[in-house]
């Protein structure tokens, strides 16, 4: 199915490549960093910057294109495979979040416990919780799946 090319939203989407560009730099800003970090710290911290930026600006692209060539759409097999993977991927996340919270009572440097609490947060105020909507989203997305 093609979107239709004739409603004009040229300042959204100059948003949206702004928003791109805007990535672009911070990926090779990391990616410069990452070649001159000597400090694991450093050099883990602009990767994960660097792959977070990285990732955003494909899922920007998704939209972009959803919009203005062809709206996603999942076939029945394709929604129960996501759902699947969701549910397997919403359970490990519940076995790193167990993890985390132990590795947080033991004595470790302070440093550690920084890193190890901010990966804590990551996947219980944002993945977990995003991966669960959106699973609660497919199973009522009845109306954008196209039989086949």
């Amino acid at each position: 199915m093609t979107r239709n090319a004739g409603t004009d939203d040229s300042d959204g989407f100059s948003k949206f490549s702004g928003w791109q560009a805007v990535g672009d730099k911070t990926i090779a800003s990391a990616n410069g960093l990452i070649r001159r970090a000597n400090n694991a710290l450093a050099k883990t911290t602009m990767e994960m910057i660097n792959h977070n930026a990285g990732k955003r600006r494909v899922m920007l692209q998704m939209v972009i294109d959803n919009i203005t060539k062809e709206a996603a759409y999942l076939s029945p097999d394709e929604l129960a495979q996501l759902s699947a993977l969701l549910n397997k991927h919403i359970e490990v996340g519940a076995q790193s979040i167990a993890l985390a919270n132990y590795a947080l009572k033991m004595r470790e440097p302070s440093l550690t416990r920084c890193v190890l609490s901010a990966l804590l947060d990551d996947e219980t105020k944002k993945h977990h919780p995003r991966l669960h909507a959106l699973n609660k989203e497919l199973k009522k997305a009845r109306i954008f799946v196209i039989e086949a």
